[in-house]
């Protein structure tokens, strides 16, 4: 009987036992949500979407971004429907700035929202928002592309950046 051989048989048998089981459990924690947390997913209802954080890092010192009661002021229109959270950043790379909805919010409020912290953002650190239009060679040629491209540039503020 070859010990060595049977040896790397039962290694192999066994990591790929392990490999076979990691993955189970992979795919069911997959499935487990907690409301609230996480990325948003279609499957939530809207006013657990409403209530995610959306955040922001910038990268600024957390006294320059400002504070949870005077927050930057592109948050100004939102000041008495939302919580603010400034914290510092993970791995000192700036600082956290966050909102969610105290209550309920519709698609409208909440794409606004994520405007206004990218707003936020750009704005305290490069002192403007940049915009991509007007394009600065002129009008898009009227091509089935263009207008693909029209229509997603117009809901970036809401939706992200392209």
């Amino acid at each position: 009987m070859d010990v060595p051989g049977l040896l790397s048989s039962a290694a192999d048998r066994a990591t790929g036992l392990a490999a076979g089981a990691g993955g189970q459990v992979l795919r069911r924690l997959r499935s487990v949500r907690l409301p609230g947390a996480g990325q948003a997913s279609v499957t939530d209802d809207p006013q657990t979407a409403a209530r995610r954080w959306r955040a922001v890092t910038v990268l600024k010192e957390p006294r320059e971004v400002g504070t949870a009661q005077a927050p930057p002021p592109a948050l100004a229109a939102f000041v008495d429907r939302v919580e603010v959270r400034i914290i510092p950043a993970p791995g000192d790379k700036g600082t956290e700035l966050a909102a969610r909805f105290r209550g309920p919010a519709s698609d409208e409020d909440v794409g606004a929202l994520r405007a206004a912290l990218r707003e936020a953002k750009a704005l305290l650190e490069v002192g403007e928002v940049l915009r991509v239009d007007p394009a600065p060679h002129g009008a898009r040629r009227p091509t089935p592309q263009g207008a693909l491209l029209e229509s997603v540039t117009e809901a970036a503020p809401k939706e992200g950046v392209l």
